[in-house]
């Protein structure tokens, strides 16, 4: 699509986001059904603030700017390390983080 920015905040019901992998700014903050965010790697600006479903982000390496605070699930940020600007306060699963 053409569509640049989309927020879809707190849209609770939402699960297949496979088709927003275009969208340059997209925030899916509160999306807690959302469980697969593999295909949004070349998304500039994501925000996947309190998806407490996520557990795999191994994928967003190439985003710009990446928000994952308050997700509850995500144990491994290894792969993030190449990510400019990356949010994850409240990750409480998160222990290691050398390889950032």
């Amino acid at each position: 699509g053409n569509v640049q920015t989309l927020n879809l905040s707190g849209c609770v019901c939402i699960t297949d986001v496979s088709a927003l992998s275009s969208v340059h700014m997209l925030d899916l903050s509160f999306c807690i059904s959302i469980t697969d965010v593999s295909a949004l790697g070349d998304v500039h600006t994501l925000n996947l603030s309190s998806c407490e479903s996520i557990t795999d982000v191994s994928a967003l390496g190439k985003v710009y700017n990446l928000n994952i605070s308050h997700c509850k699930s995500i144990t491994d940020v290894s792969a993030l390390a190449t990510v400019c600007s990356l949010n994850f306060a409240h990750c409480q699963s998160i222990t290691d983080i050398s390889a950032l």
